[in-house]
């Protein structure tokens, strides 16, 4: 009988970044997660796609400690949660949302004060705070100005954060997450407002990011599969607080299980190895529960 230790690399699991078992969040009568299960590998990309509201970001929550595990088991770089030290392990995790520089939002989750310079802005990932009250040392100081020339904004790296575009926010958010070098990266819809050029260069950034030696896992949400690196080795698609479709992206991402998980006819077309999606307006209609009878003149 051949061991474990015998087995050939193309069997074996990759080690997980995140390893969840059935599960549960419940809020009074409202049922947010539903026995979710999955494995997302080290040093790889997943992604999680489907409508709003089906839990996406509350996973991501129960990810980082941020949100209470009604019941279940979670695993995050190799630590349990509930029975870890969750400032410790957020540590080597980071985090972007549309939100995380908007400190003018009230309960928007931001990070970061957002009259700090694009170089201080950075800075605060190395202590995990919204200001910078500590004094970084000269190498952190070359470490952050090499991540904003890394995502393109050399030329703003003394410009006042406030007064980025909302693209270039985001591209300091990431390379802010990248300054402690974390093993997990979790993106939460980072192009969400963002015009066409801008969700662009973000998805560049994403796309440097996971083609360097030794990248971290990468978790991306979104609803768009248009935003998928070609290098997305899995894909979790979410409806109703549950995974409904797992696999490949070339398993799951077909015009059957993304009209099933956004409730919308569609069909799907890959080009230079992204994907895109068409709906007909035919489909228009279909979407539309109530319509007013015809006026009869």
């Amino acid at each position: 009988m051949q061991s474990s230790q015998d087995s050939s690399p193309e069997t074996r699991t990759p080690p997980a970044a995140v390893d969840a078992r059935d599960i549960w969040v419940v809020r009074r009568d409202t049922t947010i997660l539903q026995g979710l299960s999955c494995h997302i590998p080290a040093g790889t990309c997943t992604a999680i796609l489907g409508p709003n509201g089906c839990g996406k970001t509350t996973f991501a929550r129960c990810i980082t400690g941020q949100t209470f595990m009604t019941k279940g088991h979670l695993d995050v770089l190799g630590q349990t949660i509930g029975q870890t030290d969750i400032r410790a392990l957020r540590r080597r995790i980071g985090m972007v949302n549309p939100n995380a520089g908007d400190s003018h939002l009230a309960n928007s989750g931001a990070l970061v004060d957002a009259e700090l310079s694009a170089r201080d802005v950075v800075l605060t990932g190395f202590f995990g705070t919204v200001g910078l009250y500590d004094k970084p040392t000269p190498q952190q100081i070359a470490r952050a100005e090499e991540l904003l020339t890394h995502v393109g904004l050399a030329s703003r790296i003394d410009l006042r954060f406030s007064l980025l575009s909302t693209g270039q926010q985001r591209r300091a958010m990431i390379a802010r997450a990248l300054a402690h070098m974390p093993e997990l990266l979790i993106l939460d819809e980072p192009t969400a407002g963002l015009d066409l050029a801008g969700r662009e260069q973000v998805l560049a950034t994403i796309e440097l990011i996971l083609a360097r030696p030794n990248p971290p896992a990468v978790l991306l949400i979104t609803h768009h599969v248009e935003e998928l690196s070609p290098r997305t080795r899995q894909v979790l698609l979410m409806r109703d607080g549950k995974i409904v479709h797992q696999g490949t992206p070339e398993q799951v991402i077909t015009p059957e299980t993304l009209t099933e998980t956004f409730g919308c006819k569609l069909f799907v077309r890959r080009i230079h190895g992204r994907y895109w999606l068409e709906v007909l307006p035919e489909a228009w209609l279909d979407l539309i529960e109530e319509r007013p009878e015809p006026r009869q003149f």
